[in-house]
């Protein structure tokens, strides 16, 4: 099984929470990476869209789980995937090819899956350059070390 994971958001390297430090603790970061697509702002945290032919990219990190046969039921939970969940879930783990150091490797990433009808489109495709230019973006930074969804 792939143990490649795409973040673009919440889990990505220099936020300091719960989840990304469990992340950096058991895997390792391969590097800034870029998938096509579309990334919009959903509240307190990012979606995206997955989308070849937009010519449109998103900006993430890529890292390689460790043990990814124990870590997918973790990072599953943490983006509300799973039968404790009631359907449709709010996000769903996809295959999706990514742009890394010029070559492009199949990752997973977690794709948001409800309606983006009236969500903010992050034209810059990176969330962090998003939450530093927003005051909300400020504030959640500043309170961002007990963040959990």
């Amino acid at each position: 099984m792939n143990d490649h994971l795409f973040v673009y958001g919440t889990l990505m390297g220099g936020l300091v929470t719960p989840i990304a430090t469990y992340l950096k603790d058991n895997s390792e970061f391969l590097g800034e990476a870029i998938l096509e697509g579309k990334l919009y702002d959903i509240g307190q945290y990012p979606g995206l869209i997955p989308q070849k032919g937009s010519n449109t990219w998103v900006q993430g990190h890529v890292f390689k789980l460790s043990n990814a046969q124990e870590m997918w039921p973790i990072i599953d939970r943490y983006e509300g995937i799973g039968p404790e969940f009631p359907p449709p879930m709010e996000y769903i783990r996809v295959e999706a090819p990514v742009l890394l150091k010029e070559e492009v490797i199949d990752c997973w990433v977690y794709q948001y899956n409800y309606s983006i009808e009236g969500c903010l489109l992050i034209p810059s495709g990176n969330y962090l350059e998003h939450l530093k230019e927003s005051r909300e973006g400020q504030e959640f930074l500043t309170n961002l070390n007990g963040f959990t969804r």
